[in-house]
């Protein structure tokens, strides 16, 4: 069983030097003043707390008033979402109301169908960027040879434990996805700040003809690696960061990460279905030697060793996400965040398969 668990590790941290090398290999645009016809796609349900500010952050975009229009879809909201989305004054804002179909994907399929740009950039509507965020992103686009770029997410500064130990996975999730896309095999990303060709889109989504619930963002990735390999980059500029807010209590996270779990059995990426299980078996290791601990206390230093070399490589991908993101605070949580990651993780997984999860009001199952 030793010798499993050493390959097992020695190929986890074969892995994360590769995502480390990646995430060094990341260039910025060359082309900063490059502006194309943009559609900034968000879509909306339930979100009548965030509506004020969105438009506020909208408005305050520096781009040309001439080569972009923001096109917003609400999803069937239950509150005045809608109602108050209505009293926008933006001229060149586009608003929807989705009928027929439900959910994320189908809101964006919707949008991006009337969408005149031929750049689409999503965000979700409780995220926040600064005035330069579409200028940066879409000055990627100057390299007619990429179709997708995928952009830096990080949580708003809170002060709890929990929202501390939040941060630092989510983290931890981003410099990955920018460590395999710089190493050239992209595995996944963030949907609050992607951006693609609108024809890649139409030609290579693949959102609609898989049973998972989310997965918008990832599984056109897939589409599009598939279609055209080495097209999509990382944003690796501070003006292209999007912040977003954790979530509040322990009960929403883990239901937010069921959600997200879930859609993994639909994945068709060799490399994505290789990282998920390596990760999921490199914290079941973990669990594993942990557990020999309590009943054997001479097993500590076999726990010990793959607890600290852990450890060691995580920090060597964290530790310059954290600095890129301006974060270094949390760079003290990452040792105990070791072993709360894994049992973690490996509940996730459980609870993904086994139970249904809540989305702004609906009930899912996988």
């Amino acid at each position: 069983m030793q010798i499993i668990i050493f390959i097992i590790l020695l190929l986890y941290v074969l892995l994360i030097l590769k995502f480390t090398i990646g995430w060094y290999k990341i260039e910025k645009a060359e082309d900063i003043s490059f502006t194309p016809k943009v559609s900034v796609v968000i879509a909306l349900r339930n979100e009548e707390s965030q509506v004020e500010k969105l438009l506020k952050d909208l408005q305050s975009l520096i781009y040309p008033t001439d080569k972009i229009e923001f096109v917003l879809v609400n999803d069937h909201s239950t509150d005045n979402t809608y109602e108050l989305l209505q009293k926008n004054t933006i001229d060149n804002l586009i608003l929807i109301k989705l009928k027929g179909g439900q959910g994320k994907k189908q809101a964006i399929s919707k949008a991006i169908s009337v969408a005149g740009g031929e750049i689409i950039i999503t965000t979700d509507a409780d995220c926040s960027f600064n005035p330069n965020w579409v200028q940066t992103i879409a000055s990627y686009f100057s390299d007619k040879r990429i179709k997708l770029v995928s952009g830096p997410v990080i949580y708003q500064i809170q002060k709890s434990v929990f929202q501390k130990l939040q941060s630092l996975e989510f983290t931890s999730l981003i410099a990955s996805g920018a460590g395999a896309i710089g190493s050239g095999n992209a595995i996944f990303c963030n949907g609050a700040n992607m951006a693609f060709r609108k024809d890649v889109f139409l030609e290579a989504n693949d959102l609609l003809n898989n049973s998972a619930v989310s997965g918008d963002d990832v599984f056109l990735l897939h589409s599009v690696k598939q279609k055209y390999p080495n097209t999509i980059v990382f944003a690796k500029d501070e003006d292209a960061i999007v912040r977003t807010k954790g979530t509040p209590s322990i009960k929403e996270f883990i239901n937010q990460r069921k959600r997200w779990a879930a859609k993994s059995s639909d994945y068709k990426d060799s490399a994505t279905i290789y990282t998920s299980f390596l990760v999921l078996f490199t914290n079941l290791s973990l669990i594993y030697l942990f557990a020999n601990c309590i009943a054997d206390i001479s097993a500590l230093q076999i726990f010990g060793c793959f607890y600290i070399t852990k450890f060691l490589i995580d920090m060597l991908l964290l530790y310059p996400a954290l600095k890129f993101f301006k974060r270094t605070d949390l760079v003290k949580w990452i040792l105990p965040f070791e072993i709360f990651y894994s049992f973690y993780i490996v509940l996730i997984v459980i609870l993904s398969f086994t139970q249904s999860f809540n989305w702004k009001g609906r009930i899912q199952k996988k």
